[in-house]
Formats: structure tokens, C-alpha cells, sequence
């Protein structure tokens, strides 16, 4: 079954990973500079999308904007 394999192959995949990781030095980098790329992006993207679900349900102000009094 197609759900099966799937989640056998993320079973899989930090042992292939290591294994990519440890045949050479520049690998490991480029690994882990791909790693860390893909996680900031993912977490740029959960931000944006977070930011935009809270403005949906964030009331608008009526009226124009006003300058703070001092």
C-alpha cells in the first residue's frame, strides 16, 4: 500500500541521510547547509501563514488612524 511505503521511507530516511552524510565531508556540509536552508524557509512560511490566519480573526479598527496623544 502507497501509505505504508511512505511512512517505511521516512523510517528510512535518516539512515540513508547519515550514510549520504558520512561518504564525504563536502556532503555533510552541503547536507546539512540544505537542512538548514529548508528549516528557516518552512519556518518563514509558518510565520507568514500563521500572521495571516491571526489578521482574519483580528477586528478592524473603525475610523482613521490616530496619532498618540503625549
Amino acid at each position: 500500500m502507497f501509505i505504508e511505503q511512505l511512512f517505511q521511507s521516512l523510517i528510512d530516511m535518516p539512515g540513508k541521510f547519515a550514510d549520504i552524510a558520512m561518504h564525504d565531508p563536502l556532503s555533510a556540509v552541503l547536507l546539512t547547509v540544505g537542512a538548514i536552508l529548508t528549516t528557516l524557509t518552512i519556518g518563514y512560511f509558518t510565520l507568514l501563514v500563521a500572521g495571516s490566519v491571526l489578521d482574519l480573526f483580528t477586528p478592524e479598527s473603525s475610523g482613521p488612524p490616530q496619532r498618540p496623544s503625549r
